[in-house]
């Protein structure tokens, strides 16, 4: 698992003498630099995103001090942390002039550009290979050696736009390469929603949430996996990470899954599942979510309303699926898994609804994003303060300043490295030629081009941020699923899908790593066997591709008739991975289910009811047969 997404902040009681720490006070710093932004929004654009990728790339350098024990080491991580800022203050200091004033590409590119250029570049990268590994630095790296090499390669992917000049005025000092859209959306919207999980969190949001999805399913067959399907959605959904919520919910629900009788390699596999679907439940989705409606030039809310039927559906199937394990091993309701009743936890902590409410409403009302969340911060302050059971001290607040800014590293260090690719991508003409290449290899089928543009998606995401993962197959596959006539809206929710359904895909599987980290199973298994779990995730984009109205597009009609294909279809897709349906499944059984299953999105009215025929009978048989099988059992 990445340093990224295993780095969590202290779970020791925090105190005003921890601001003395470089960290703490560089967090707190960025936290109240971000307020700023928000109350004086006409602060320099590019003032605002070179300051902060300047402060995440501190702050990554200071958690690092604060990991080593060795002194040497301890002060050349301070050391960077320091050197970090320099560049956001140039940026900053001379944002009027770069943005009214100096043309790129004919004014020359001064010394101290260069010089602070290159050293942010730098400093980027090796805090990046520390925090998210090796693959998203190799492949930015990749990309700047394109650029450098470009004139040199043969062929169509040759381009002359190369040269250290042209490279420090595209990077370092435009709204391009660092400073380029993916830090754009970090900057101005996704903070705020991190800002906001972390604020929630402090007044006990996230536990209220864990709480009533056990009240509300845990004495029921199967509940405690129920819960941690229902709480990893919704906790997920606010927090946009799918190890951080595997991190967060999985301590309290995959203890719980064990002592149901669930074995471990399910239970983690369940929770990396509905955590990694958690960042398709709106209203907030993960950072990528804001960039696709960047790059598409939509309000969110459209994307919202989109992924309403595709979430739903996802976590049917899930639902579906531990239901049917639980039944499968015979598990009776957890008695002791809920100490308290739902009417109970609402009373002591209900008020604290009012938040994710009216964050909700203001989202889908066509509110400015960030404006929401930070009125959501705000309502949560109030309405936290409230009650004795939920009121915090000064401290606490503070605490979730410093914790929102470690989270926000997380996003803002993949969304700078990904802008450098960005950056070369455009500057090239490289999005064009990939197009090409992907519709020639394709030979213009769209059946052809959408399992490549899958199987791209997965390679590109595997090891990566969703963020990451999303912006570099948008940018490079996205274009020629567009060029084949598929809507744009259903193409990059296509390549969204498999760029979030990469945390659970083998071999690099993060949120199922993090899972079997819990739960003490093998990490490989537990991986495979959220794979399986989330075959529903992998079949949504390939059903929107054919049935657009899963995505609202179209008359409400087509919306019914594709959720009932699709629903139908995570039935017997279920049945066939868990090989359990009112009895034990054959082997044929259980392929003649997923075969159905899957088939049953294939456009055309005669396929689906043949389908839908043959799952029908399947049910039927194995519900008439389910009494002998448990007689003969029983002797």
């Amino acid at each position: 698992m990445s340093t990224m997404e295993s780095t969590q902040p202290d779970q020791r009681a925090f105190g005003w003498s921890d601001l003395l720490s470089p960290a703490a006070f560089i967090a707190l710093a960025w936290s109240l630099g971000q307020i700023v932004f928000a109350i004086w929004p006409q602060i320099d654009t590019l003032a605002q995103r070179g300051l902060h990728v300047a402060f995440a790339v501190s702050l990554a350098f200071a958690m690092l001090a604060r990991q080593t024990s060795s002194r040497a080491t301890h002060a050349l991580w301070l050391t960077a942390a320091l050197m970090a800022i320099a560049p956001g203050i140039y940026i900053a200091w001379n944002a009027a002039f770069l943005m009214s004033e100096r043309i790129p590409g004919l004014d020359p590119v001064a010394v101290p550009d260069y010089v602070l250029g290159l050293l942010l570049i730098a400093l980027l990268f090796v805090v990046g290979k520390a925090y998210l590994g090796w693959g998203l630095t190799i492949f930015a790296a990749a990309f700047i050696v394109y650029f450098f090499a470009g004139p040199y390669l043969p062929g169509v992917f040759a381009h002359r736009y190369s040269g250290l000049e042209s490279f420090i005025d595209s990077q370092f000092l435009s709204q391009q390469g660092l400073f380029g859209v993916p830090i754009g959306v970090s900057v101005s919207t996704v903070f705020y929603f991190i800002l906001f999980a972390a604020i929630y969190d402090v007044y006990g949001g996230g536990r209220l949430i864990i709480d009533l999805a056990l009240t509300l399913t845990g004495r029921r067959i199967g509940g405690p996996a129920k819960a941690a399907v229902a709480s990893s959605g919704l906790l997920g959904s606010v927090s946009g990470s799918a190890v951080a919520n595997v991190m967060s919910t999985g301590i309290f629900t995959i203890p719980l899954m064990r002592r149901s009788g669930y074995d471990p390699r399910f239970a983690g596999a369940v929770e990396a599942a509905a955590s990694t679907g958690a960042q398709l439940v709106p209203p907030v989705m993960g950072a990528a979510a804001f960039i696709m409606a960047d790059f598409l030039q939509l309000p969110y809310q459209t994307i919202v309303f989109a992924a309403i039927l595709p979430a739903g559906a996802y976590f049917i199937a899930l639902l579906i699926m531990v239901d049917l394990e639980a039944r499968r091993r015979g598990a009776r309701p957890e008695q002791g898994a809920v100490q308290a009743g739902i009417g109970k936890v609402v009373i002591e902590r209900g008020h604290l609804l009012v938040p994710l409410l009216w964050l909700a409403y203001r989202i889908v009302a066509g509110y400015p994003v960030e404006g929401a969340a930070i009125e959501a911060c705000a309502v949560t302050v109030v309405v936290g303060t409230l009650r004795g059971a939920t009121r915090q001290t000064p401290i606490a607040i503070v605490e979730g300043l410093v914790v929102s800014a470690q989270r926000a590293v997380t996003v803002a260090l993949p969304c700078a490295l990904a802008g450098i690719a960005v950056a070369v991508i455009s500057f090239t003409g490289l999005g064009t030629k990939f197009t090409s290449f992907m519709v020639t290899v394709a030979a213009g089928q769209i059946p052809l081009l959408l399992v490549l543009t899958m199987v791209s998606s997965l390679v590109l995401g595997a090891g990566m941020p969703t963020t990451s993962a999303y912006i570099m197959a948008a940018i490079l596959l996205a274009p020629s699923l567009a060029s084949l006539g598929i809507e744009p809206l259903v193409a990059h929710f296509f390549i969204f899908y498999f760029a979030i359904l990469s945390m659970v895909t083998p071999p690099v599987a993060l949120a199922a790593y993090a899972a079997a980290s819990i739960t003490g199973a093998s990490a490989s298994e537990t991986g495979w066997r959220a794979f399986s779990l989330s075959l529903p995730g992998f079949v949504i984009p390939f059903a929107a591709v054919v049935h657009p109205g899963l995505l609202l597009i179209g008359s409400p009609l087509d919306a019914v008739w594709a959720m009932t294909n699709v629903v139908m279809g995570f039935l017997a897709i279920a049945a066939a991975t868990i090989g359990w349906l009112f009895r034990p499944l054959p082997a044929s059984a259980r392929g003649t289910f997923l075969a159905a299953g899957i088939c049953s999105v294939l456009p055309g009215l005669v396929s689906t009811l043949v389908c839908f025929a043959i799952i029908a009978g399947l049910c039927a048989w194995a519900l008439q047969t389910r009494a002998p099988r448990i007689e003969k059992a029983a002797r």
